[in-house]
């Protein structure tokens, strides 16, 4: 797995461009090790444990688990504190001295790789700052600042036509029986992006080949990926880092409407400082590595329930205008996202428990959007609900980042799936992928679109 030198006097910018390969036994060592101590902390019957070990138990099950422990905020043998009460995770996203990143460990997360039998921290499976998965809270924040223009809820109504023209057409391809997910999300929430990101249609199929490998990247984070996947992911990495540094440069001389000229407009300085060039570059691979994914999750899971209940399938049809309502009842039933991992930058008390600086603390995003205790009969899904009740799915910052993006497209297929086909019935069951914890992402989906 690539990642970046460890020489603390080299700025963060710079160590970002310095990978540093492990060999296919180190590395596979290390993801088998970790594989190893999830499945350890499982046969406790820990349900955090069990989510990370991602294989045959019920997620919803186990999100409820999660919820009703005992305290609120309770530590899993899997060493995070964990919670699945609403009331402490809106505490927890919103708390500045939570971050993705150990504070006192710019570049990598120097555990990573380290002898996992003798301190077996399990927060980063993989380091994926050469991603910007793992960026400070000051660095996303200015991101999405920079970005508002392009990404903001306020500027959804601009990209509306050109979403409605990609899922019509995609929607339109389709055949008698097709895969949701290879056929129609993932393919939609691609185009938009690259469309966003002014990608040249000569380079439209290898951004596509990049998205597809990682598509993995968040879950791969906090659970170990077969180490051929964790290879794939690799490369994906630094062959989108290089397609976006090729726009980013492409940009600088001749700056367009597109995400990244706008990003790299939004210090003042015309796209000529080094430090717009790298935050262009950050929006960029973010929007290719959680963009697409969290779009197209969004879409599956939003289709994936109408269909699972006829009747709002039909009161959709009955009320188009619903389809906004569908997607944000889908955030909150079946959000895309499920677990956001946080490290405490200090010592904190956090619902009534000491949490010691560096230690790891997870929010069950899935299991807080269904306490009882905030939503109405929370295990329905009712695309009728009244908006603005707490859904805790867009609270963090790649979510966040991306949260009108993956609204404007799953809205957009939701609307053109109904109207274009109607009849819209699973051949049989959704198949998900296995050690996918925080996605829950879906391997095929089989619809049909006659009755």
């Amino acid at each position: 797995m690539t990642d970046t030198e460890t020489d603390e006097t080299t700025p963060a910018a710079a160590q970002r461009t310095q990978p540093v390969q492990q060999t296919d036994s180190e590395l596979g060592r290390h993801l088998l090790t970790a594989r190893g101590f999830h499945w350890i902390y499982g046969t406790s019957g820990d349900p955090y444990a069990l989510t990370l070990r991602a294989e045959s138990d019920d997620p919803v099950v186990l999100a409820r688990r999660t919820r009703e422990a005992e305290t609120p905020l309770w530590q899993s043998a899997a060493g995070a504190w964990v919670t699945g009460r609403h009331s402490v995770a809106a505490e927890v996203l919103a708390d500045p001295r939570l971050s993705l990143r150990h504070a006192d460990l710019p570049g990598l997360q120097r555990h990573v790789f380290s002898d996992a039998w003798s301190n077996p921290l399990l927060c980063h499976i993989v380091p994926l700052d050469r991603a910007f998965l793992h960026a400070s809270g000051a660095d996303h924040a200015r991101w999405e600042r920079s970005a508002a223009p392009v990404l903001g809820g306020a500027a959804a109504d601009g990209h509306r036509k050109h979403a409605d023209r990609v899922h019509q057409e995609t929607a339109d391809r389709l055949g008698a029986s097709f895969d949701l997910m290879a056929d129609y999300s993932r393919p939609a929430a691609t185009e938009a992006a690259a469309a966003l990101l002014g990608v040249p249609d000569d380079r439209r199929e290898r951004f596509a080949h990049a998205c597809l490998a990682l598509g993995v990247a968040l879950d791969a984070a906090l659970c170990p990926q077969p180490l051929a996947v964790t290879r794939r992911l690799d490369e994906a990495v630094e062959d989108v880092r290089a397609l976006v540094a090729d726009l980013v440069a492409a940009r600088r001389t001749e700056p367009g409407d597109d995400l990244l000229s706008t990003v790299l407009g939004a210090d003042g300085s015309g796209g000529s400082s080094a430090s717009a060039a790298e935050d262009a570059l950050a929006v960029g691979v973010l929007t290719a590595a959680v963009g697409v994914e969290f779009a197209a999750g969004l879409i599956n899971n939003a289709v994936e329930a109408l269909l699972a209940h006829p009747r709002q399938w039909a009161l959709l049809g009955e009320n188009p205008e619903l389809a906004a309502g569908a997607v944000e009842e889908t955030l909150r039933y079946a959000p895309p996202v499920r677990l956001e991992s946080r490290i405490a930058a200090e010592d904190l008390t956090l619902a009534g428990q000491d949490i010691p600086a560096g230690a790891q603390v997870v929010v069950h995003v899935g299991a807080a959007n269904r306490d009882p205790e905030v939503f109405l009969a929370p295990d329905h899904f009712d695309l009728t609900r009244p908006p603005g009740q707490g859904q805790l799915a867009l609270s963090g910052p790649h979510t966040s980042l991306f949260g009108a993006f993956a609204r404007l497209q799953a809205e957009t297929a939701v609307r053109t799936l109904r109207e274009r086909h109607p009849h819209l019935a699973p051949a049989d069951g959704v198949q998900r992928r296995m050690r996918s914890p925080v996605l829950g992402g879906v391997l095929r989906y089989t619809l049909t679109t006659s009755a």
